[in-house]
């Protein structure tokens, strides 16, 4: 026999299900997109770079991910700018020995700045009008988005 569930959770037991299963008419589109592939560096898995998502009419990133030890990865992100074609950036950073300060408000990007952290890729895939990265996409999933970078 099951055991009583009280009023309050069958309640949280229905909105669990409805987002697990999905609310919403069939067919209909969802505004997220699901960016999965493999990134390589001079055709080895590369471990630990960011890469980040550009849409067709955005200046800020849309997305952004790191790469796990094989090389692969995967993003998912709400987006305005729709379906198009994408420009990506790709960095990677690799810590510099020495004490490393800490606190509130240190980020990657003050690390970089500071020169304790810098980036090992060339400059130009740290940029987004130079990068020469681009990934068409469109809503929902994206599989196969493959980046091969070259270290020089």
């Amino acid at each position: 026999m099951f055991p009583r569930i009280p009023t309050a959770g069958r309640v949280a037991l229905l909105v669990a299900l409805a987002t697990v299963i999905g609310c919403g008419s069939a067919g209909s589109k969802s505004n997220k997109m699901i960016v999965k592939g493999k990134v390589t560096i001079d055709d080895k898995p590369a471990e630990g770079v960011t890469l980040s998502f550009y849409g067709p009419s955005d200046k800020a990133a849309s997305g952004q991910t790191t790469t796990q030890a094989d090389g692969t990865y995967e993003v998912m992100f709400n987006t305005v700018a729709g379906e198009g074609n994408y420009k990506v950036t790709a960095n990677k950073s690799v810590l510099r020995g020495g004490n490393v300060p800490s606190g509130e408000g240190i980020d990657d990007v003050q690390l970089q700045m500071a020169g304790i952290k810098p980036n090992v890729l060339p400059q130009r895939y740290n940029d987004v009008n130079s990068s020469g990265l681009s990934a068409a996409l469109q809503l929902g999933v994206n599989e196969g988005k493959n980046f091969a970078l070259k270290s020089k």
